[in-house]
């Protein structure tokens, strides 16, 4: 499957709740990378590898506070809280699919 993120999509840090911003990351005689970066903390998002950490200019995933697309089983994004609810999307381009789950702050 190609791995398209969908324009438009204002992602909250998983982290924070911080909304994040759309970054370009790399050289540009090398891997360039399209991301959301929290300007809070060190968490980041695209719609290929999810929410990560970028740490001394590395990329650490962090798989255990991730959500899957159940459709496509791609990365969600963290779209909102409202009240005790967290709202999950998919970022991939055609995908639809939402999930609501209950609120869990991290610690």
């Amino acid at each position: 499957m190609i791995v398209t993120m969908r324009q438009g999509i204002k992602p909250l840090c998983n982290q924070c709740g911080t909304p994040m911003k759309l970054y370009q990351f790399g050289e540009p005689t090398g891997l360039m990378m399209k991301a959301y970066k929290c300007d809070s903390c060190s968490r980041a998002f695209n719609s290929s590898q999810g929410y990560f950490d970028i740490v001394n200019d590395q990329l650490v995933r962090v798989d255990q506070e991730q959500e899957d697309c159940h459709c496509c089983e791609l990365p969600m994004y963290l779209e909102s809280v409202q009240g005790q609810n967290e709202i999950w999307r998919c970022a991939q381009v055609g995908c639809n699919y939402v999930i609501q789950k209950a609120y869990q702050p991290q610690i």
